[in-house]
């Protein structure tokens, strides 16, 4: 009963936040939620310095009871960079299979644009490639330091969502090996791909991508690529339109199974083993609030999807 009652507590103190955020008038987004955060035990919001950025904000929510050893989820936003709104969506979540959710904001002033945010800030303005501890992805091994030693955890790995936007971010971070203790990541409904093809230029491919990361090394990664079955709008306002995107497919659903297709060719070419997964949510339109439920069970080991094998439907975890 009290998990049952912090649960529901946390849900909707949450949403109440998200909701009331975009109601106030003349009160910053910030401003709402930071008042909103003190009705939810446990959620924080704080600021870190990394070798990318200083002082880039941390969201995160160690629920109440939960071990010191619990997993610890980092959550990627969109393109919206809300961090807010989804820490409120998988606040329920964490309450209810006890881990620690982290969401980084990657400001827009910080970080501009898709390649300071979804392409990692790889390159300086001079073109040329950045030290690895300076690209935006070396943001979740720091701020994984931060929230460990701020609630004293235990947990020595971290488990990698992303939709949308911060799947892209988070498909390129696995494939250019930045989190060297990310445990498993899952990619949710991108708009385009790298594709681990050494024939293509980056960042559509492996062909000058920074720091070459060998292919075998790419295809033996704990990626789990998630695509809703409903995400098929063409004329999505953020979807990317380039001769290189739409030759990945129509929509982020035609997308998602080719690049998982072009990741199991290229295993077979090269004779190397394949690693990733490909996971189908019925029903699924380009929603996070909903992926997050298809997610969890990914992340927690409670769904299961045979690496290598064709892509195959999965169920939400309520």
């Amino acid at each position: 009963m009290r998990l049952i009652s912090a649960l529901l507590a946390c849900g909707l103190a949450m949403l109440s936040l998200t909701q009331s955020m975009h109601a106030q008038q003349g009160t910053s987004s910030s401003e709402g939620v930071m008042a909103g955060l003190s009705k939810s035990p446990g959620a924080q919001r704080v600021l870190i310095d990394t070798p990318a950025a200083p002082n880039v904000p941390v969201w995160y929510l160690r629920p109440p009871g939960i071990s010191s050893a619990a997993p610890v989820v980092f959550v990627m936003h969109g393109v919206g960079r809300d961090a807010d709104r989804y820490l409120a969506e998988w606040a329920p979540l964490a309450v209810q299979h006890g881990f620690v959710v982290v969401v980084p904001e990657f400001t827009k002033e910080a970080f501009p644009g898709a390649d300071a945010y979804n392409l990692g800030a790889t390159q300086g303005a001079d073109g040329r490639l950045k030290p690895k501890e300076a690209w935006s992805y070396a943001v979740i091994e720091s701020a994984f330091d931060a929230v460990r030693a701020r609630e004293k955890l235990v947990a020595p790995s971290y488990l990698l969502y992303g939709h949308s936007a911060g799947a892209q971010f988070v498909h390129r971070f696995v494939m250019l090996g930045a989190g060297r203790r990310m445990k498993l990541a899952v990619a949710a409904n991108a708009g385009w791909y790298a594709f681990p093809d050494a024939q293509i230029d980056w960042p559509y491919g492996l062909r000058r991508a920074p720091g070459e990361p060998a292919v075998a090394a790419v295809l033996s990664a704990t990626l789990t690529v998630l695509i809703g079955d409903a995400d098929t709008d063409p004329n999505s306002s953020s979807l990317r339109h380039t001769p290189e995107a739409d030759a990945q497919g129509r929509h982020r659903f035609e997308r998602g199974q080719a690049y998982y297709r072009a990741a199991q060719k290229t295993s077979a070419s090269i004779g190397a083993p394949l690693a990733w997964s490909c996971a189908i949510a019925p029903g699924l339109g380009h929603e996070n609030g909903v992926a997050a439920r298809f997610a969890v069970g990914l992340l927690l080991g409670t769904t299961r999807v045979q690496p290598g094998a064709p892509c195959s439907a999965i169920r939400p975890t309520w």
